[in-house]
């Protein structure tokens, strides 16, 4: 009887250390759940079958910005009170009714007003094979919003470059026609009526080619094509042209002999006429831009960004609303805006195109006292040269010119041009003919002066790849490249793919004249 009595308590020892050590570890369980919840990063909740709180993390308190006492034995609509969390509670209810599953998606403000776009997933939770109550997660996709966003218009612009390179290329065809056909007829008539007319022609295809190239530019970057250039009175002439048809003025103080700088004329172009057109929107009463500009030296570490050397400042100034301090540090950033109709655009294509002319664009502004844009450029001390001056009245050669272009218009006004400076020109529809004849005429030694190649011919060799066959046999014959599509890498370097020299359409006869004066062998 007393072994049995022994053996019972030794039995009765033993569940009860299993019973101590089962609810040990299920404690140590619960600490350790409870532990993985408490730094879960993710905002997560418990409601009962009430729709009201249980329980919460860590990081659910922080979204809310309420403690846990706070947030415990309230419904989210007791928690809020506003109309939304109305519908979210009754979403509750809903889902407790019905049991499953809920996944969807609101704007949310968070602990510190901010709107985020949060997923909720919520589920049901059972006791006793009843619904008890419900467990939840707060998912903020704000971020991967903004840059799915993003994404998409990256890939809009990489589209809508490919779609401007290609508009770009063949309007640029037919504004060199208009181009070059006009001055050919301005050097072919005297009277001074007609002469005017065509001049004012003139000026408007050069406003169009500006247009041109500040969508290419927008849409695609690219390289500047960079050529010593006046400031004055091409800047003047861009912000007086953004600023017709305004209650806007403009007002210049220019000093004198003013540095001439190494530009992109029609990208420095894009960058006054942005800047004009921002400060015409902050006047919407009215009012003057003052445009200054002037030389300055800057010894080393005087700006901080710039190295020393001489520098055109030129400085825009508005009388509009003025920029508050918080968007000042972000104008420059892409697709930031403060504008309701605003892509982001403008000022970081402004700032993306004087850096890469070696410069540096600064702001100055406060609320409701306007704005100063200024930018420095690098310059040129040196005055224009006289062999550019002498190439404005007209280039003069002899011998054999080569031009290839698959456009006819092309081909018929750059044959007048060259013919009128003294050349016999030869064209070609394709690089594979015109390097037929270059070869023939090698063979049959007879020099070509120069050739002008089209960059590319859609569907047969284009300049790109006749000037690697060109080179094979010959070194030294001038070998100019052309293209609509100036933001191309061969346009602004070159001498990198072997060609002579670049030039751009649509170009003017000086312009022609220049570079063959320039480059040419006579």
């Amino acid at each position: 009887m007393l072994a049995e009595r022994e053996k019972a308590e030794e039995e009765l020892k033993k569940a009860k250390e299993k019973a101590e050590e089962s609810e040990k570890q299920s404690a140590n369980r619960l600490i350790f759940i409870n532990n993985l919840i408490d730094n879960i990063p993710i905002p997560l909740f418990y409601k009962d079958k009430n729709g009201k709180y249980i329980g919460c993390n860590p990081a659910f308190e922080g979204f809310v910005g309420r403690n846990k006492n706070e947030i415990i034995n309230k419904t989210v609509f007791e928690l809020w009170g506003t109309e939304e969390s109305k519908v979210y509670h009754e979403k509750d209810m809903e889902l407790l009714s019905k049991g499953g599953f809920q996944s969807y998606e609101y704007i949310v403000k968070n602990a510190h007003g901010e709107q985020r776009e949060v997923i909720f997933n919520k589920s049901v939770f059972y006791e006793d094979n009843q619904i008890a109550g419900i467990i939840g997660t707060y998912f903020d996709v704000t971020e991967k919003h903004k840059l799915e966003d993003s994404l998409q218009k990256t890939q809009k612009l990489e589209s809508l470059g490919l779609l401007a390179g290609g508009i770009a290329h063949d309007f640029n065809n037919i504004l060199s026609a208009i181009f070059g056909f006009t001055e050919l007829a301005m050097l072919k008539t005297s009277e001074s009526k007609i002469s005017a007319y065509l001049n004012k022609s003139l000026n408007n295809v050069e406003r169009a080619r500006a247009l041109t190239q500040q969508l290419l530019t927008f849409a695609k970057g690219g390289a500047p094509v960079k050529k010593v250039e006046k400031l004055f009175p091409f800047i003047e002439e861009t912000v007086k042209f953004a600023l017709s048809g305004s209650s806007v003025s403009s007002k210049f103080q220019i000093e004198d002999n003013l540095w001439a700088c190494n530009i992109d004329k029609n990208q420095i172009g894009q960058v006054i006429d942005n800047l004009a057109i921002n400060a015409r929107q902050a006047m919407s009463d009215g009012g003057t831009i003052e445009v200054h500009a002037k030389n300055i030296t800057l010894s080393e570490e005087e700006h901080g960004t710039l190295a020393s050397g001489n520098y055109v400042k030129l400085s825009i100034k508005d009388q509009g609303v003025g920029i508050s301090k918080e968007f000042l540090l972000r104008i420059f950033d892409p697709y930031y805006t403060t504008k309701a109709t605003g892509h982001g655009l403008g000022l970081a294509t402004c700032y993306s195109i004087v850096t890469r002319h070696d410069g540096v664009i600064d702001v100055e502004s406060e609320s409701g006292k306007g704005s100063t844009f200024s930018i420095y450029l690098p310059a040129t001390v040196d005055t224009i040269s006289t062999k550019v001056k002498k190439s404005l009245v007209g280039h003069t050669g002899s011998g054999t010119f080569l031009v290839m272009d698959d456009e006819e218009t092309i081909l018929d006004l750059m044959k007048d041009m060259l013919e009128s400076f003294g050349y016999n020109v030869v064209i070609k529809t394709n690089g594979k003919d015109a390097l037929d004849f270059f070869e023939t005429e090698v063979k049959a030694d007879r020099k070509i002066a120069g050739m002008i190649f089209d960059l590319t011919i859609p569907g047969g060799m284009g300049g790109k790849e006749a000037i690697n066959e060109i080179r094979k046999i010959c070194s030294d014959t001038p070998v100019f490249v052309s293209s609509g599509y100036s933001a191309d890498p061969i346009i602004s370097n070159p001498e990198e793919y072997g060609f002579t020299a670049s030039i751009s359409k649509p170009f003017r006869i000086t312009d022609l004249s220049q570079m063959l004066e320039k480059y040419g062998k006579n």
